[in-house]
């Protein structure tokens, strides 16, 4: 079993990853506040931001980019030895993809951050619920890891459009 100190450090090194890409989204201006990495035991598989502005494709969350060319890159659709590692709490679309692909989900900052932002993904508890109970891990990282994530809303709010 992982020390728990192991496992916030681990936590923190793929959010802070995840953040980096939220930041990219923002500073290119091909999408929105979120990144999404995507882990395979300790390697990186796959690291992606949202894209919806650059691919005028209201799907192209962090999330569903990620889960996307994971699949591909490795060739499958199961991803349940893998790990999704998330800047904010995935929205129900995204969810419903991660139940579909079988990938565990670690997040940084809650989907109340992003509604005070303006976003409107905001995930009611009855539905974290409804996801867990399907067998989806989901949890949400803790300490500085949780914090960085939420940073990105405030400090790129002046950068990113909402449509």
């Amino acid at each position: 079993m992982e020390a728990p100190q192991a496992g916030q450090d681990r936590d923190y090194k793929f959010i802070a990853k995840a953040v980096d890409e939220a930041y990219r989204a923002v500073e290119s201006g091909v999408g929105r506040p979120f990144g999404a990495v995507i882990v395979r035991g300790d390697e990186e598989v796959v690291s992606c931001h949202n894209l919806v502005f650059k691919n005028t494709d209201p799907s192209a969350h962090a999330e569903i980019t990620a889960i996307r060319e994971a699949c591909k890159k490795l060739g499958k659709i199961n991803l349940s030895d893998c790990e999704i590692y998330a800047s904010c709490e995935p929205c129900p679309m995204c969810l419903g993809l991660i139940r579909l692909s079988k990938i565990k989900v670690v997040y940084g900052a809650k989907a109340e951050i992003a509604f005070a932002a303006g976003f409107n993904g905001t995930v009611p508890d009855a539905f974290i619920e409804y996801y867990k109970k399907s067998g989806i891990e989901i949890r949400q990282a803790e300490g500085e890891a949780a914090r960085i994530a939420e940073e990105v809303f405030e400090k790129s709010k002046d950068k990113f459009r909402m449509e």
